[in-house]
């Protein structure tokens, strides 16, 4: 008998708890506490989406955490962190996206010193890819030109690197893995390959270039010293030998 009234006893405690949850989640308090909710989650994303965390958006967050009883110092502090991870990631992107405007730059600039009275572009490549999905011209060298004069006609490849500086007095102007599909592509077609390396300034205006046979190197990586041997000096058009197979 005991053991029944305490069930009832309890079955009306929770009856009782549960209809004032749902007068607590009707009252207009309940109403104010969700809305002032909802205008500290607002505020918060606001300042995390444009990076800046201004004085007025802190005093309203100062005075909604105090309506809310929450911690102000530990909110504000999350939000600040969120704004640095944010604008990390964008200053990241805007380095690749420069990086990659100054190396299609960089191609444009080596296609322009070829004189269209003599070379043809037969072939240029491009890189896209998607999920380790390559184009099969992705793997070879940029450009493929043509050279033709007095009735003879010779192909050749260019790969275009740029790049802001030197790194460990020299340059890596492809992986390891590139480096040999490029002398496979050499070997396989018979024609020669140009490594064009521009350094510092613009893509489209570099302070060195330099016209590397591939032939003439032995890793993707060339050494400051090596490079001196192939500087481009002047700004004048390239031009091809078709005896020796050299660009200049």
């Amino acid at each position: 008998m005991k053991r029944m009234v305490g069930i009832i006893v309890m079955t009306i405690g929770v009856l009782i708890f549960t209809v004032g949850l749902v007068i607590y989640a009707k009252s207009p308090k309940s109403a104010e506490l969700a809305k002032n909710n909802k205008d500290l989650d607002e505020i918060v994303e606001m300042a995390i989406a444009d990076g800046v965390l201004t004085n007025n958006e802190r005093n309203i967050i100062k005075r909604l955490t105090k309506e809310k009883g929450l911690d102000y110092d530990s909110i504000i502090k999350h939000a600040e962190n969120q704004i640095s991870n944010f604008k990390a990631d964008t200053a990241e992107t805007k380095i690749i996206d420069l990086n990659k405007k100054n190396g299609d730059d960089f191609e444009k600039y080596i296609v322009k010193k070829f004189d269209k009275k003599y070379f043809n572009i037969k072939e240029w490549a491009g890189d896209k890819y998607v999920n380790g999905v390559y184009a099969k011209t992705t793997l070879q060298p940029d450009i493929l030109f043509e050279f033709s004069l007095k009735n003879q006609t010779v192909e050749f490849s260019v790969e275009c690197k740029w790049r802001s500086k030197y790194y460990k007095k020299g340059i890596e102007f492809a992986s390891s893995e590139q480096f040999k599909l490029y002398q496979d592509f050499e070997k396989n077609r018979n024609i020669p390959v140009f490594i064009a390396i521009g350094i510092g300034g613009k893509g489209e205006n570099p302070e060195h270039l330099y016209i590397v046979p591939l032939k003439s190197i032995e890793s993707n990586f060339i050494t400051t010293d090596k490079l001196k041997d192939f500087e481009k000096k002047g700004n004048g058009n390239f031009f091809f030998d078709i005896k020796t197979k050299e660009l200049k």
